[in-house]
């Protein structure tokens, strides 16, 4: 068996580690001209799934890099007005105790997943498209072409591979459009930091259909501002340099705690982003073409599972496809999992950040109300979040 992945991204990568492993023949095609076009990014939010499926599929020395790099595991997860007043506090982990979530950087970790494939990873080759027959034959921009048993499309949202497999299976705007920025303190992060984010990420729930994410790592702080689009200046934010987007989010903290509004202010690094989602597909003939991650089931960052989907994907692929099946069937029980939880985890995603962005002000009221309560009663906090 000789497996094509089109896409040197985190999920793509996991899953070219666990079938190398397996001795399976795998080739990974990138089209970004080498790994330097990764150096951008933040670091991200491995959970359970994620952890599992890394330790499943990389080589016992990846899993040192991976474990070395990680920053301290959250504890909470807080959820507080614009005036810093505690609305939740979610504990994720005692203290002391391996709950199974890290904190990565990125880059880091995509150079952790491209250690020891140097052979099979060939960068400057963008797939065009494929043809399907007894075998599979991929087709890059370049005019070039390589046959194999199966291709996998890991290319993330904009994926040739899903374009053409499953023309029907778009991504929707969500009406939802965002700031972030990247703060760098001068002293050490906990003196910027409002308390209430000392232990974990947290959220910012304000009025008017808008929120502010706000995690620390290690040596620097990140924000991310979301907001309905009506809330925007017409035409939305999307050619908006980085000083207009600036002053924007300091527009719309304006009213908010010191203590954020000096945050929002310090950051070095702001850039835009729109959120789109996928939606769900009705279950397709399986062949020997199949997508994962971001390629089939992208979602909005308000759960912060995207990355850990595609790993989960990466993970159940790379089981079944060194499991013994004929690799059409090994692809036809996958894709049958991956879109349930898959799709599942998009609703979850999508739900979460229609309830963090509500614009109603009667609602956004009770919504309060409610989160007080849960905080106030351990047992029925426990029963939602647990």
């Amino acid at each position: 068996m000789r497996v094509l992945i089109a896409g040197a991204g985190i999920g793509g990568l996991c899953l070219a580690h666990g079938l190398h492993r397996a001795g399976v023949d795998v080739e990974v095609f990138e089209r970004a001209a080498s790994p330097d076009a990764f150096a951008a990014g933040y670091r991200i939010h491995i959970d359970p799934d994620g952890d599992r499926a890394l330790r499943s599929c990389l080589p016992p020395q990846q899993v040192a890099d991976y474990e070395a790099a990680c920053g301290r595991p959250p504890r909470t997860f807080a959820f507080v007005d614009e005036r810093l007043r505690e609305l939740l506090a979610v504990e994720i982990a005692p203290a002391g105790a391996d709950s199974g979530h890290r904190s990565i950087n990125r880059y880091r970790l995509r150079e952790i997943l491209l250690s020891g494939l140097d052979d099979r990873v060939r960068f400057g080759r963008e797939l065009a498209g494929f043809e399907q027959g007894d075998d599979v034959t991929a087709r890059f921009a370049d005019g070039s072409a390589t046959a194999g048993t199966i291709l996998v499309g890991a290319e993330g949202t904009h994926s040739p591979t899903r374009a053409q497999l499953l023309p029907h299976a778009g991504r929707v705007d969500t009406g939802v459009d965002g700031i972030t920025g990247r703060v760098v303190p001068h002293g050490p992060p906990a003196e910027l930091l409002p308390s209430a984010f000392a232990d974990g990420p947290g959220l910012v729930l304000a009025p008017g259909g808008r929120n502010l994410f706000v995690a620390t790592h290690e040596d620097y702080l990140v924000w991310g501002l979301s907001a309905r689009r009506e809330s925007l200046p017409a035409g939305g934010i999307g050619d908006l340099v980085p000083d207009r987007l600036h002053s924007l989010a300091r527009e719309l903290t304006a009213r908010w705690h010191p203590r954020l509004r000096h945050l929002v202010d310090a950051a070095s690094e702001v850039s835009g982003f729109t959120i789109k989602t996928s939606v769900p597909v009705p279950p397709w003939p399986a062949g020997r073409v199949t997508v994962l991650g971001d390629a089939i089931h992208s979602m909005p960052p308000s759960r912060g599972i995207g990355a850990n989907t595609a790993l989960r994907d990466a993970e159940l692929l790379c089981r079944n496809l060194t499991s013994g099946m004929a690799p059409v069937a090994a692809i036809a029980a996958y894709e049958q999992e991956m879109r349930a939880y898959g799709f599942a985890a998009v609703k979850a995603s999508v739900q979460a950040q229609r309830q963090g962005l509500v614009a109603n002000p009667l609602a956004f009221s009770a919504s309060k109300a409610a989160l007080r309560v849960l905080n106030a009663v351990p047992v029925l906090r426990d029963r939602v979040f647990r």
